[in-house]
């Protein structure tokens, strides 16, 4: 379930004139109502536990990993990938199956029957034609499953979703994307990973640059936190490689 906060705020600031008397005069400005997830979260010192809890840019933006572990750089280029997914419940079709797709810059709200789901993509780098988590991606992995073992998100479900760029046929990149997800999830629970993990695989389904379905950007893992509620939202992400 997608919480919702909306919020106006009010700041009055005092100016003071002296000509001959003192004269207070007050100036308030209203920001203009506006709508925004509700983090939910508990306060860590772990950049990416909050990033995956939220899936929020002010809690990710900057994020990249290093050898030191990671950083957050307000002014640097992160390494994580925010995208929002529409999950169309009512979807009309002939195949009668909910309806998933990736949000764009340029969309605005969301259908009546819909749900927006945020996530964090993290490219975790595969060999071609491989499942196997490459030797150059295992400390990338630990980062992550120490996010996961962090105290917010200790219990909390989480959908690993697997995918895969263009090349290839759906079936073909199903079944990767499904094997990569399943491998990812058994690396971050070895890993020490404290939160319900479930692999699912989209293959190409939800490609991240449409216009260039082969390009790298495409290959990625979205993490997606969930109520425990939102059964019918995850058996969408299911239902893409049925």
């Amino acid at each position: 379930m997608i919480h919702k906060l909306s919020y106006s705020l009010g700041l009055v600031i005092s100016f003071c004139f002296i000509s001959g008397a003192s004269v207070s005069q007050e100036l308030e400005i209203f920001i203009p109502k506006s709508s925004t997830e509700e983090p939910d979260t508990q306060e860590t010192d772990n950049i990416l536990a909050r990033c995956l809890a939220t899936g929020l840019e002010e809690y990710c933006a900057g994020i990249s990993f290093s050898a030191n572990g990671t950083t957050l750089e307000s002014s640097g280029v992160s390494e994580i990938t925010l995208e929002t997914f529409v999950i169309d419940l009512d979807d009309d079709s002939d195949t009668k199956k909910p309806k998933v797709t990736v949000k764009t810059d340029t969309d605005t709200g969301q259908q009546p029957d819909s749900t927006n789901v945020k996530s964090a993509g993290i490219e975790i780098k595969f060999d071609f034609n491989s499942y196997r988590l490459r030797v150059d991606q295992l400390k990338k992995v630990s980062y992550v499953a120490a996010a996961l073992a962090d105290d917010i998100n200790v219990g909390k479900l989480y959908v690993i979703v697997g995918h895969t760029d263009g090349k290839g046929s759906d079936a073909y990149n199903c079944e990767l994307s499904k094997k990569r997800a399943a491998t990812l999830t058994t690396a971050l629970l070895l890993g020490g990973a404290k939160a319900q993990l479930r692999p699912i695989g989209a293959g190409e389904a939800l490609l991240k640059d449409p216009i260039n379905p082969n390009h790298g950007k495409n290959r990625r893992v979205s993490f997606l936190r969930f109520d425990d509620d939102a059964e019918a939202a995850i058996n969408a992400f299911q239902s893409l490689c049925d």
